[in-house]
């Protein structure tokens, strides 16, 4: 039987956590330990984990990170934490993706040590929201949206249950400890956004596969809207994120500077929609992903 941890990364989100703590405890394959990391919240989320911990029959660790690292600095707080133990592999997921209760058993089924093995995803009202890329192309030259195909296109076309994946979210991905040995920690600089496609690309770049279990199932309790996302502080680590994944990723140098082309057709057309507020961000999001350090403007973090 193979030993896992489930990883649970929060921020403000009290309800919604005690609802995907319940969906993990309750799992028909039962996880070793829980491991809940608090990106500082002020909510009462410290309070419910220590009650939820009195009735549970599992261990239930909690980390308060002392700010808020955003997903990716949570996320690498959580590694950091879980590889001081002994396990087989790590549920990895947000504090708004609820599992179905044989989820686990389902990704475990197609688990190995050489494999990520990602749940499909719905939203509340039954909708397919796994939008995770079957593929991510970093190798052509003439596009400018490099995630040409997903889940959704393909799940009609699945064999044996399974798609092969180029990247995942981290919303429900079982990733052995081989894995997390190999290629180290999410990176917690990208602060939101990204940073699981980086650790995707990482472990693809490293010989290892990544496939969509599509009979092990998890529900969003929240819908995205990232048009909207663009024009607000999420905008700049949407589009230093995606620009940074391209320098690092991309396969050639036509790739690599891609976001030089990218960024001021982005800004031209802010601004002649009189969107100042919009381009500014995408010039600063320019900026910091060419930066070597990769540093966050402080302005941008909620």
């Amino acid at each position: 039987m193979s030993n896992i941890y489930a990883l649970i990364v929060t921020f403000k989100r009290k309800e919604l956590l005690k609802e995907v703590v319940k969906g993990v405890l309750q799992q028909s394959k039962s996880v070793s330990k829980i491991i809940i990391v608090d990106n500082n919240s002020n909510d009462g989320t410290e309070e419910l984990i220590k009650k939820l911990n009195e009735t549970s029959n599992i261990e239930i660790e909690y980390y308060n990170t002392g700010a808020n690292l955003g997903g990716a600095g949570g996320f690498s707080f959580g590694f950091e934490q879980a590889i001081k133990y002994n396990f087989d592999y790590l549920w990895v997921m947000d504090d708004d993706v609820l599992p179905a209760p044989d989820c686990l058993e389902l990704l475990e089924e197609s688990a190995t040590n050489n494999i990520i093995v990602q749940p499909i995803r719905y939203n509340k009202d039954g909708s397919c929201a796994e939008y995770s890329p079957v593929i991510f192309d970093l190798d052509s030259i003439f596009i400018t949206r490099p995630k040409r195909q997903t889940v959704v296109e393909m799940i009609d076309n699945s064999q044996n249950n399974e798609i092969a994946l180029d990247g995942i979210p981290f919303e429900g991905p079982l990733v052995s400890r081989k894995i997390i040995d190999t290629i180290g920690l999410p990176d917690a600089r990208f602060f939101i956004f990204y940073d699981d496609l980086d650790f995707a690309l990482r472990a693809k770049n490293a010989g290892f596969q990544i496939i969509c279990k599509t009979n092990a199932k998890a529900t969003r309790l929240l819908l995205n809207n990232q048009e909207t996302d663009l024009q607000s502080w999420k905008g700049y680590f949407m589009l230093r994120n995606f620009f940074r994944i391209h320098f690092i990723h991309g396969k050639n140098i036509f790739v690599k500077i891609r976001p030089l082309i990218i960024a001021p057709v982005f800004i031209v057309k802010e601004l002649l929609f009189f969107r100042g507020k919009a381009a500014k961000i995408c010039l600063d999001a320019l900026v910091d992903a060419l930066r070597y350090d990769f540093k966050v403007r402080n302005k941008y973090i909620p």
